[in-house]
């Protein structure tokens, strides 16, 4: 295939060689950029405040109906979803009047274990507006109806306040602060998103479900509901369900979903939190596994909330990703939100524009060594200046989003190739597996690291050598073990003979045991 020495297991070949044989990023994916491109243009007066759009942690929006179409990953609105024939016969599991029932109590119950002689809260009523004020007297009377609060002679409290949603409307925030410097941290890990869709080779046909009221739908311990304790003008409150806010939720329920579909996990279907993919290599497979899941949710009072679920397409938005048999691309979304982005003219701006350029820095190649100029500005003491170089930087970096390639779902059964390379200040690598098809080689991950002080005065050997080194880092569940050589392309072709050099630094003799 290609030639060059081969050095334990892996195949180190001169880029510029390949470069010139097709090998770099190809004209393959022109027209799928040039269509995601005619998205973002439409997309454009759909788009609305990218800070609502991103918040996942304790706010989630109440408000729109969106799904995903089989043609297009851009959402189409609804005004009455409804719910696929096959799976009628699961309806119950769509009925918001069951769901805002009270849950039982089960050994997945919330715990608040508390830091021993840590101090408790005790805030003040926060002010609030005639506006807020008659929502809140709603917000109790609904809840207190459910028996998802109830009155409370704890002595602790947290205050409420509310923020306002993208439909103008508002939504009720517990100020949990305190409390959570209280609590023992729960360490159940949340999946790696990345990591959870390279499950998706060979899938064609996708269900997601999104989950009603997913916290209200687990209890507080009991015992511990005191210390949720809440103060409104109208006196304090308690939560017997898991009220948002709390800094052991998102891992208490990640357990709790785990549990509850761990049948089903790595086979056909991705958790995060209260989202759920079902994937499957063909409709009739894709029936049988969404018919089990809504079985395994009846089963635990589970629900879901109709009009933001999906069912049995084969392009689907999930996690902030459009996703496809074909690969995932950034949702054109957040490829519209960016492109609309202004330039930043504080360090707050410029920490908001890269929390959200981060999210997606693996479909870019080099981001870091892009980025440099942006970064420097966030050193601790400097004083910000926005320059030439920054400005430049910025735009470029608008301008790889928004031609971003289609990152092709990895294929243990292909051979894997590494491109690594490193410039003065940064490194840079894309994993690629060549297509059965058309026979080029398609991206499914780019990495970037921004180098170290110390590491910006290793030689320029060693730092391409540091590039494929932190490259099989980054992709070592790929590439360790895997089926055939990998092939790397460098384009510093000295690395050729590495494993044979005689004389060695004792970084260099590290650097070869890596490998």
């Amino acid at each position: 295939m290609n030639t060059g020495e081969e050095i334990a297991g892996i195949v180190v070949t001169d880029m510029a060689q390949a470069l010139n044989e097709d090998l770099a990023h190809n004209e393959s994916v022109s027209g799928i950029l040039q269509h995601m491109q005619e998205e973002i243009e439409r997309l454009k007066m759909e788009n609305t405040s990218l800070k609502q759009d991103l918040s996942r942690t304790n706010c989630y929006q109440e408000a729109g109906t969106e799904q995903s179409t089989v043609l297009h990953c851009a959402s189409v609105t609804q005004d009455e979803p409804s719910l696929p024939p096959e799976y009628s016969d699961f309806k119950d599991v769509f009925d918001p009047v069951k769901a805002s029932v009270l849950p039982p109590h089960r050994s997945y119950d919330c715990r608040i274990d508390l830091i021993l002689g840590a101090p408790l809260p005790n805030n003040r009523v926060y002010a609030l507006t005639d506006e807020e004020t008659k929502y809140l007297r709603t917000y109790l009377d609904d809840l207190l109806q459910s028996g998802f609060i109830r009155h409370s002679t704890s002595p602790v409290s947290s205050p409420l306040f509310f923020i306002p949603k993208p439909d103008k409307s508002l939504r009720a925030c517990i100020d949990y602060r305190g409390l959570n410097k209280a609590t023992i941290k729960n360490k159940y890990p949340l999946p790696l998103i990345p990591v959870l869709l390279d499950q998706l080779r060979h899938s064609t046909v996708y269900t997601k479900l999104d989950l009603r009221g997913a916290y209200h739908l687990v209890r507080v311990k009991e015992g511990d509901e005191w210390k949720t304790a809440f103060k409104t003008k109208f006196g304090l409150f308690e939560y017997t369900v898991m009220p948002f806010g709390l800094c052991n939720a998102p891992a208490a329920f990640q357990f709790f979903i785990n549990e509850v579909l761990h049948e089903f996990l790595d086979v056909c279907v991705i958790v995060y939190i209260d989202d759920i993919l079902i994937y499957s290599k063909n409709s009739e497979e894709h029936t049988q596994h969404v018919r089990a899941v809504l079985s395994k949710l009846k089963e635990n009072h589970l629900f879901a909330k109709l009009e933001k679920c999906t069912f049995n397409v084969n392009k689907v938005d999930f996690l902030g990703y459009c996703l496809s048999p074909q690969g995932i691309t950034m949702d054109v979304k957040k490829i519209s939100a960016i492109a609309d982005w202004p330039e930043p003219s504080s360090v707050k701006d410029i920490q908001k524009f890269l929390g959200f350029a981060n999210f997606y820095r693996r479909f870019i190649a080099h981001f870091a060594d892009i980025a440099a100029p942006i970064t420097t500005l966030l050193r601790k003491g400097q004083r910000f200046l926005w320059t030439d170089e920054a400005a430049h930087a910025f735009q470029l970096l608008k301008q790889k989003f928004t031609s971003a390639p289609i990152l092709k779902h990895p294929d243990p059964d292909l051979p894997f190739f590494v491109e690594a390379d490193a410039s003065q200040v940064a490194l840079g690598g894309v994993l690629s597996q060549r297509d059965a098809v058309d026979g080029q080689l398609h991206p499914i991950a780019f990495y970037s690291k921004k180098l170290l002080p110390a590491e910006q005065n290793y030689t320029v050997a060693e730092r391409e050598l540091l590039a494929i080194k932190v490259a099989f880092s980054e992709w070592r569940h790929h590439l360790m073990g895997a089926k055939y050589p990998v092939t790397i392309f460098s384009d510093h072709k000295n690395l050729q003979f590495f494993g044979s050099l005689k004389a060695l630094t004792p970084r260099q003799m590290r650097w070869l045991f890596f490998f």
